[in-house]
């Protein structure tokens, strides 16, 4: 077997440089693979950050659910007849109207404190807040 072909090469050489030839187009493939995929996978992250945060803007602007009202209510008619209690005796005659008047005054600061029109729009991440105020309420702070 001769090592020598027509262009007085020898044959390993030629083989050598083919094989060095195709290594490096498949480097070129595969860097073009390897960046593809590297944006996409950027393309990918910025989407799931899109998403999470729509996801939040959600979140955030779902209002009270119902039971969460009803809880709400309750804390606000057991804090009005609370605050009456300190300043009257059930059986005095203001001791209603000193609970209604106590009770709309809950009601009327929670709604400006959380800048909402109905007190059922106060939004759900707001919710613990909001039962901290009407049993933290002083109307002293108010007046």
């Amino acid at each position: 077997m001769t090592l020598i072909n027509n262009n007085q090469q020898p044959d390993y050489m030629m083989l050598v440089e083919k094989q060095l030839q195709l290594t490096e187009s498949q480097g070129v493939a595969i860097r073009g693979l390897w960046d593809g995929m590297k944006k996409m996978q950027e393309d990918v992250s910025e989407k799931v950050e899109e998403v999470q945060m729509m996801v939040q803007e959600v979140r955030d602007s779902v209002t009270l659910t119902d039971a969460e009202c009803y809880q709400l209510q309750n804390a606000v008619r057991v804090r009005s007849v609370s605050l009456t209690k300190d300043r009257h005796k059930e059986t005095d005659d203001k001791f209603n109207e000193t609970v209604g008047k106590y009770r709309r005054m809950i009601w009327s600061k929670l709604k400006v404190l959380f800048s909402v029109a109905k007190y059922s729009h106060i939004r759900r991440i707001d919710f613990d807040d909001s039962i901290y105020f009407v049993k933290e309420f002083r109307p002293e702070d108010y007046i």
